[in-house]
């Protein structure tokens, strides 16, 4: 498995979503179907780019210090 993570427009301010898939064609199906879900769909027409993480080992996948 690997991690796949989109990042774009938001609402107000940027959006990222982040799944763990067997394949990108998997990843790019929910990370589509959730944008939609959310109403973001015009975000992911802006842009496909999906980030691939393998998984080799300790990452930190998500961190936030609570700064702006």
């Amino acid at each position: 498995m690997k991690i796949y993570k989109w990042q774009g427009s938001g609402h107000y301010l940027g959006a990222t979503m982040i799944f763990l898939c067997d394949n990108l064609e998997l990843a790019k199906e929910m990370i589509e179907k959730e944008l939609i879900d959310c109403g973001l769909a015009k975000s992911w027409e802006e842009s496909q780019e999906i980030e691939v993480i393998e998984l080799d080992g300790c990452k930190m996948i998500w961190g936030d210090d609570g700064d702006y």
